[in-house]
């Protein structure tokens, strides 16, 4: 499953997954429930079902609890396959308005918010993505887990650091094994997949039901077909090849189909973030990314590089 990503989950990078192979479900960038709501100027383009409405899950983030069951009732109506309630994203400015790692800090809240919300979640599998809390506790998470499950949610991901690791230690994936070991629902496991080798190592080593791939998958968008293709053992005389300067140049012009003009910018420099990271050169070429005014001059840059530099342009992979 791919991650749901603010500004980076878009319908146009998911579309482009889609087209280098697809994964099982997609979730959605960030919904704020109170600007769905009040109808702000952008809300359709955060609905969007593109590619595939029914692999999708539609993360809602909020802090108040009547304004995100009105808000779930509303994404129970239109296509797709989940509601998703954020529990835990650790930026200030949502923890500020009560929204995501915030809702951990009390049992009875969090039972509150999911008892109304499946209540009114009819259609669709409701799911909660969440950190480990504040602090490591064991016995706090697999009590809060636990309440979670009474209250009807179909499944969880779970994403293994506190908040204030943000992404500065390594997922605690013994984390996702107990809740495994414990819970009746499936439990999918998110942090520190960027290869097939890690994928297999959190597989073989923790079980979990489902793993969420994100920032890797901004960085390597084939990496959901590469993962088939190893798991095929296909003959080396088939090896997976990917052209990185196609890649980015699709994922440039799907940007304006499913972005306002007002986005074209800062979304496609948040992709070329993770992307660069392919390219020998990968730092400068950001860095002139970063300096762009424009989409349209992002996409010289692009062309630019490639030209310059055509041994990249083709990955090879075994």
């Amino acid at each position: 499953m791919s991650a749901p990503m603010a500004t980076i989950s878009t319908p146009a990078f998911r579309t482009l997954l889609e087209e280098l192979g697809g994964c099982d479900l997609y979730g959605s960038e960030m919904i704020n429930a109170a600007s769905l709501l009040t109808g702000g100027p952008f809300e359709s383009y955060y609905l969007m079902g593109d590619p595939v409405p029914e692999k999708l899950v539609h993360q809602l983030v909020g802090g108040d609890v009547e304004t995100l069951w009105k808000a779930a009732e509303y994404l129970d109506r239109i296509p797709g396959f989940g509601i998703d309630l954020n529990m835990g994203c650790s930026a200030p400015e949502i923890i500020r308005a009560g929204g995501g790692i915030r809702w951990m800090r009390s049992i009875s809240d969090a039972r509150r918010l999911l008892a109304g919300t499946r209540a009114r979640v009819k259609r669709k599998l409701l799911s909660v993505k969440l950190r480990l809390g504040e602090r490591e506790d064991p016995e706090y998470l697999l009590s809060f887990c636990q309440a979670l499950v009474q209250e009807g949610i179909d499944f969880l991901t779970l994403h293994p650091r506190t908040r204030k690791d943000k992404f500065g230690r390594f997922a605690r994936w013994e984390y996702v094994a107990l809740l495994k070991k414990h819970l009746s629902v499936p439990v999918i496991g998110n942090g520190d997949v960027r290869s097939y080798e890690d994928y297999c190592r959190v597989r073989e080593r923790y079980h979990p039901d489902g793993v969420m791939i994100g920032r890797a998958a901004v960085r390597a968008p084939w990496i959901f077909a590469y993962i088939r293709y190893k798991e095929k053992k296909a003959l080396p005389q088939n090896p997976f090849t990917v052209n990185l300067h196609e890649i980015a140049l699709r994922f440039l012009d799907l940007l304006p189909r499913y972005q306002p003009k007002e986005f074209l910018e800062s979304r496609a420099k948040r992709f070329f973030k993770y992307f660069s990271e392919n390219l020998f050169f990968g730092h400068q070429f950001f860095t002139q990314v970063w300096n762009a005014s424009g989409w349209e001059e992002i996409r010289t840059i692009v062309d630019g590089y490639f030209s310059l530099h055509p041994e990249e342009v083709v990955r090879v992979m075994g």
